[in-house]
């Protein structure tokens, strides 16, 4: 394979800028500080109908611009029915295909419980994209298990990088705790403001919530505000997005952040909050409990516990910070993104993969 050609970029994602998620467009970066040059070609947006028949038009992209490999950020919900047949296609034609998946087949499948024939045409589909891509890669040995329990191949575990590492981090002056990231019920808002309020005013620092709502969450987002009892208005804020400018000085004020989820396969903002050197309190789904146990830098609570979040919290703001600078360059190492881009471009370019394994914290 000839290290030199570009590299097709597809991504389908639900975005309404140029067709590219923050983490799409962060590899996009990394890939071309290692010296690649990479075209992106967006797939999906919300609204348009005929997206699905894009990947024939991926096809055409790749050929004009002499692509050798294509790798392709996939989520289910966009990326569409015709995926394993473009890669089916992209195979017999000689074009490495690379895809990397954020979310477990458990994620979405628990939408479809209750149809099973449904469940089964979704897992059949992932099954058969994992197969006919040249390597499928994932973020959390959890998704791994999943799909080989599908028997389907992983090529490699790679963890979903920092994306947004700081240049520079403030000194802490640690005054609030926070809830950042999309708004959603998955995500579990109601339980954090359940768990503040069932304990005196001024038991807990003031709570931040830092993000809009995620795509149909407007009206969760509507009940959370209406939760807020008037006592307590002045102590849980919602602050809307956070735009780059002002992260800084956000994280430099949070004493913890709080990821309360119901489920989830991978997190973003779990990963830009300790770039910023703030430990967490996390739901202990599959996800955050091997982060946990692998990396540190945060504690657990019971899942949709209202109760045990709130002794939880009571518990780590009582005594001093357990976790230290070291702790947090730890996880740095091994979430730094040119070193995952690195591991990435071995698969693009169809070479074996080097395993490093991630040291647990100690």
């Amino acid at each position: 394979m000839d290290l030199r050609s570009p590299i097709l970029l597809a991504s389908p994602w639900p975005t309404p800028n140029n067709g590219l998620s923050n983490y799409a467009g962060r590899y996009k970066e990394a890939l071309e500080r290692a010296g690649r040059s990479v075209e992106t070609l967006r797939l999906y947006f919300w609204g348009e109908k005929t997206s699905a028949w894009k990947w024939i038009s991926a096809l055409r992209a790749a050929k004009r611009i002499g692509a050798s490999s294509v790798l392709i950020q996939h989520t289910p919900t966009c990326s569409g029915p015709l995926l394993p047949w473009f890669l089916g296609v992209a195979g017999r034609r000689g074009l490495r295909t690379v895809v990397v998946a954020h979310e477990t087949p458990s994620t979405y499948a628990r939408h479809l419980n209750r149809v099973a024939p449904a469940r089964r045409a979704y897992l059949a589909y992932e099954r058969a994209v994992a197969s006919r891509a040249g390597a499928f890669i994932v973020h959390t040995p959890l998704h791994e298990r999943e799909m080989i329990a599908l028997g389907a191949p992983v090529a490699e575990v790679i963890p979903h990088a920092i994306l947004n590492m700081p240049v520079q981090v403030l000194a802490r002056q640690p005054e609030t705790i926070v809830l950042y990231g999309q708004i959603g019920r998955k995500k579990g808002h109601d339980l954090v403001l359940k768990a503040i309020q069932s304990r005196p005013v001024g038991t807990f620092p003031v709570l931040e919530v830092w993000g809009a709502p995620g795509v149909g969450q407007e009206a969760y987002t509507e009940e959370l505000k209406a939760m807020v009892l008037p006592e307590f208005r002045d102590r849980i804020l919602f602050r809307g997005y956070l735009p780059d400018e002002g992260k800084n000085q956000a994280f430099a004020r949070m004493r913890l952040a709080l990821f309360p989820y119901r489920w989830i396969s991978q997190s973003g903002a779990l990963a830009e909050t300790v770039a910023h050197g703030v430990p967490y309190l996390a739901s202990d789904i599959p996800f955050f409990r091997d982060f946990q146990e692998t990396l540190g830098c945060g504690d657990l609570f019971r899942t949709d516990d209202a109760d045990s979040l709130a002794q939880e919290l009571e518990r780590i703001l009582s005594a001093p910070d357990r976790w230290r600078a070291d702790d947090f360059r730890h996880v740095h190492s091994a979430l730094d993104m040119d070193a995952c881009t690195a591991r990435l471009l071995r698969h693009l370019d169809g070479l074996p993969p080097l395993r490093n394994s991630v040291i647990p914290v100690g």
